[in-house]
């Protein structure tokens, strides 16, 4: 989730909880922003303080001030509000900047995971291309030219080396051609519903994604109703934080069905493959006793946990099938490079 635009997720995280810490001093609204514009390297960052200082100062409240600027998101607007409306900005902010902490950590955590299997995997691509670019072509007309029948994988390394040089420049513009249609493709929603309805469903990545988007709604819904919002408005805030749309829209469906007169557990249960029933089984809980956050946050808690441990144990899956595939990889390489040169030398004697 991306606060503002331009600025490092650490910088909106540093300058929330220092907003909280000067506000609870007793430090001026416009005074702390003054004082934190200098204290930041982000250009982007520094403009927003500066014009939040001149409207302050003029007695704008402070979540129409936020809400104006596309750098702001509709989760912080509502930390100010719901802080400003019941004089506890300073509570806010730090809940808010808690909330962004623990889900920054959460990412970094499924990053270095997974930097391993990125690593051998560009190294594949890398390694394929150069072959493909600078060494292949170098050996065309050699082969070309042996005196022998050329197996079956020489004649299609020959072959993609033959398309490379005469076509790579097109090659290279059709796969970043793809790559953009690709793109441009999941901005249509209904085909962006297709493709997170099928990541859900892929083998060892869509559990991780379902406990991942679980991980957000839990860690959310607990910050925001801490923070004194409504539990129909923490959904409507929260259906915007999910990064599936399948998500996205049950929320939706869900904050519609309680303010139907349903209750949370049965609105949940509408949605077995989203929601299982370990979770909803913890939010009756919290139904039952009144304690949404609490409830919320043990949520939060286990289902980080969950994500943490599969994503740690990615790599150990992962690694055998990456060595196998560049192995086969580096074997046709070889096997279309000695074989003939093989058979010519051996002719030879």
């Amino acid at each position: 989730m991306a606060l503002f635009e331009k600025i490092s997720m650490q910088e909106k995280i540093d300058f929330i909880k220092n907003l909280s810490l000067l506000i609870k001093s007793g430090k001026p609204i416009n005074e702390s922003f003054a004082l934190l514009s200098e204290q930041f390297k982000s250009p982007e960052l520094k403009k927003v303080l500066k014009k939040a200082k001149e409207k302050s100062e003029k007695g704008t409240p402070l979540y129409e001030i936020f809400g104006e600027s596309k750098a702001f998101d509709e989760v912080f607007v509502s930390f100010i509000r719901a802080g400003e409306e019941s004089g506890t900005l300073d509570e806010n902010l730090e809940n808010l900047g808690n909330w962004l902490e623990r889900n920054h950590k959460l990412k970094k955590e499924i990053s270095s995971a997974t930097l391993y299997p990125k690593i051998i995997i560009s190294f594949a691509i890398l390694l394929g291309g150069g072959l493909t670019i600078f060494v292949l072509p170098q050996l065309v007309q050699v082969f070309q030219t042996l005196p022998v029948e050329l197996p079956v994988t020489t004649q299609m390394m020959l072959a993609i080396s033959e398309v490379m040089r005469e076509s790579g420049l097109y090659v290279v513009g059709l796969v970043a051609g793809l790559m953009l249609t690709f793109y441009l493709l999941l901005k249509i929603r209904a085909i962006r519903r297709i493709y997170h309805t099928l990541s859900l469903k892929f083998p060892v990545g869509g559990t991780i994604s379902q406990e991942y988007q679980l991980t957000i709604i839990s860690q959310l819904v607990a910050t925001l109703l801490r923070s004194g919002i409504t539990l129909d408005n923490a959904l409507d805030i929260v259906s915007e934080s999910v990064t599936n749309i399948r998500y996205e829209e049950a929320l939706e469906e869900v904050r519609d069905q309680i303010s139907a007169g349903n209750s949370f557990t049965q609105a949940l249960g509408s949605y077995p493959g989203l929601f299982p029933g370990l979770f909803v089984s913890v939010v009756n809980t919290g139904e039952e006793t009144g304690s949404y956050s609490d409830s919320f946050q043990y949520l939060a808690d286990f289902f980080s946990l969950r994500v943490t441990e599969r994503t740690k144990r990615l790599p150990p899956v992962l690694e055998p099938m990456l060595l196998i595939a560049i192995g086969i990889f580096v074997a046709f390489i070889a096997h279309a490079i000695v074989i003939p040169i093989y058979e010519v030398t051996e002719g030879l004697y």
